[in-house]
């Protein structure tokens, strides 16, 4: 019994120390980046503006011509042509030509 009850409390000890290295760890990046952003102000608030809120986005490969224009000018798409908002909108329509 004594033993089981040891494992258990070096189990809850160890769980303790790996949260607060972790608490620790989280404290450190955000005075890090509060350090970097502070810095950043003061030599130039413009640049830190236009980073407030913006997350660098990498595009891995650029788009391919001809996927990109279909996508901006529009391929038939596979519509649901039986949806019933669109009878009702032909319906509308037909109604509002008089």
């Amino acid at each position: 019994m004594t033993n089981a009850r040891e494992v258990a409390q070096l189990t809850e000890t160890l769980q303790q120390k790996v949260q607060a290295k972790a608490h620790r760890h989280t404290r450190y990046e955000k005075r890090e980046t509060h350090y970097i952003q502070n810095k950043m102000f003061i030599d130039d608030t413009k640049k830190f503006c236009r980073n407030l809120g913006t997350k660098n986005i990498q595009a891995r490969e650029p788009p391919l011509y001809g996927r990109s224009t279909a996508l901006l000018w529009g391929e038939k798409a596979l519509n649901n042509e039986r949806a019933e908002w669109i009878r009702g909108e032909e319906k509308w329509k037909i109604s509002n030509m008089d």
